[in-house]
């Protein structure tokens, strides 16, 4: 499970059942003791609100997100409450197969995505639960604190501004290509695929205090790439077009055939100017570690630019090394062989050709039909002058990459 950016709940339907996590906690703790006469720390109960939205950890839970709401609502029962219902020991030791000749929908089946997916996630917070309490309890002991657990982890529903996915899908936004109404949030989750969540900027104007003073707290990278993003929202607001292609509130002149300033053009300026220059400063707390190639700017001091690029290709960021080296930002041919080498520990062999034939009408794989074109890279070594190294250059190069992958 993976937290959302908005809560799916309507907020107005469930004013009434806004708690904070403390309290939550606090209830979860009580009930887990009344019922079970075992009693677990609140410190436990956060580990397992991090468990059920895909963490390992509470602390790597609060590293990548902010938590702005809880919303408990026990009005209803999901599916997974009457899964929850039916579970018992053997069922989860020996679960039953379904009978596909004679198959009723209405029933409750184990085998399902649904029912393999519960199951799973049963045996995880046992797993997590034996680790946190460290006692000598039945199997059926902890089967039953893991349902009440669970039971009480579906009608919490948390709202969270998640920095790390926001700071990716802000890498991709040009602020200077016209009026940016939201942003779309990619995330991927445990599955292997991706979701997305539609994020109002407003949402992040209101926690803004909370957002800066969490960056500063915790020094924290995806928080400042997001308030320098912010910033830039509210610039683009402004002038959509960027400094070069707004007319910040100017009226065209016909006569003239020119836009015609007015003081509150000159207030727009000064505001976008502003905004700018509030972005620039967050974003000077990323200069240094880019999280993608989005995030840098090829027009700056090359040596910058240069040093940037290298710290993506460190990290192992294979579009990085590709432009590192096709666009022949290496200091010398050692350098550039070292990135080679790094690049085929990381799957991609650079010195082979990769082209590929695609519909150029469609964009997808050539299906003998329309105009074929041809897209993809030539061998590093043709495609640039790149001279062999010698047995010892290589085999540096080659320690080099070695020491640098074991790092990524």
């Amino acid at each position: 499970m993976t937290p959302k950016i908005l809560c799916i709940k309507s907020l107005e339907l469930a004013v009434e059942k806004i708690m904070s996590i403390q309290k939550f906690v606090f209830q979860l703790s009580n009930k887990v003791q009344n019922l079970h006469s075992v009693k677990i720390s609140r410190s436990h109960i956060y580990e397992l609100i991090a468990l059920n939205i895909g963490y390992k950890t509470y602390n790597s839970f609060v590293a990548q997100n902010l938590l702005i709401d809880a919303v408990y609502d026990d009005s209803e029962k999901c599916f997974q409450h009457e899964l929850i219902d039916a579970l018992t020991l053997e069922i989860l030791l020996n679960p039953p197969e379904s009978n596909y000749s004679d198959y009723d929908e209405d029933e409750l089946h184990w085998d399902d995505y649904e029912g393999s997916h519960f199951l799973e996630f049963i045996k995880n917070i046992i797993s997590k639960l034996q680790s946190l309490l460290k006692l000598q309890l039945s199997e059926e002991t902890y089967v039953a604190i893991a349902k009440t657990v669970y039971r009480e982890l579906q009608w919490l529903n948390v709202e969270v501004i998640n920095f790390k996915d926001i700071r990716y899908s802000l890498s991709h936004i040009d602020f200077n290509n016209g009026l940016v109404q939201s942003l779309e949030v990619i995330s991927e989750v445990d599955d292997g695929y991706f979701d997305s969540d539609e994020l109002d900027f407003e949402i992040i104007g209101k926690h803004l205090d909370k957002i800066i003073s969490y960056a500063k707290d915790r020094n924290n990278p995806d928080a400042y790439a997001l308030l320098g993003g912010y910033y830039r929202y509210l610039a683009n607001q402004i002038g959509p077009y960027g400094r070069s292609g707004s007319n910040f509130g100017s009226s065209w002149d016909n006569d003239k055939q020119k836009y015609i300033s007015s003081d509150q053009t000159k207030k727009n300026k000064e505001k976008y100017e502003e905004y700018i220059k509030q972005a620039e400063q967050f974003e000077s707390y990323i200069k240094d570690s880019p999280l993608n190639l989005n995030e840098i700017n090829f027009n700056a001091d090359s040596e910058k630019v240069y040093n940037q690029v290298r710290y993506l290709c460190n990290k192992g960021d294979l579009n990085a090394m590709e432009h590192f080296l096709y666009e022949e930002m290496f200091k010398d041919g050692e350098e550039a062989w070292i990135y080679i080498h790094l690049a085929q520990m990381c799957g991609v062999d650079f010195t082979q050709d990769d082209f590929r034939a695609y519909n150029a009408y469609t964009g997808g794989v050539y299906d003998d039909y329309g105009p074929m074109e041809i897209a993809g890279r030539e061998a590093i070594q043709y495609a640039i002058d790149l001279d062999e190294l010698s047995d010892e250059q290589d085999h540096l190069a080659r320690k080099i990459a070695t020491e640098l992958f074991e790092k990524i």
